[in-house]
C-alpha cells in the first residue's frame, strides 16, 4: 500500500527544510566545553550540598529526639522541660525541617 498523501507531505517538509536552517540549530543546540565544565561542577557541587544539608538535618532532628525522650524520663535522670516549651521545640523543629528540605529540593530540582 503506497500512502500518497503522507509522501506529499514528506516531500514538503524536505523542501521547506533548507541545510542552513538545520546548521543554524545544530548551532545552537551544540555546548562548549566550558559550558559543559561548568554543569558538570554544578551537578557535583549540588550533589556535596545535598549531602551537608541531609547529615544536617539528620543530627538536628536526632538532637531535638534525644530532648524529648530526655523530657520523657525527666524522674530518672532529673531533665525537666515544661510542657509549652516541649511543644515549641517539636513545632519550631519542625519548620526548620521542613523548610531546610522544601529549599535544598528546590535549588536541586530546578
Amino acid at each position: 500500500m503506497h500512502n500518497s498523501g503522507l509522501d506529499r507531505l514528506l516531500e514538503k517538509s524536505k523542501l521547506l527544510s533548507s541545510d542552513t536552517d538545520t546548521k543554524e540549530i545544530d548551532e545552537g543546540s551544540v555546548l562548549t566545553s566550558e559550558e559543559v565544565k561548568d554543569r558538570s561542577q554544578n551537578r557535583d557541587e549540588r550533589k556535596k550540598y545535598a549531602f551537608r544539608t541531609f547529615v544536617f538535618l539528620c543530627v538536628f532532628t536526632g538532637l531535638v529526639l534525644f530532648i524529648i525522650i530526655a523530657a520523657g524520663f525527666s524522674q530518672l535522670i532529673g531533665f525537666n522541660l515544661n510542657d509549652p516549651v516541649l511543644i515549641a521545640l517539636i513545632t519550631s523543629s519542625l519548620a526548620t525541617v521542613v523548610g531546610i528540605f522544601i529549599l535544598v529540593m528546590r535549588y536541586l530540582f530546578k
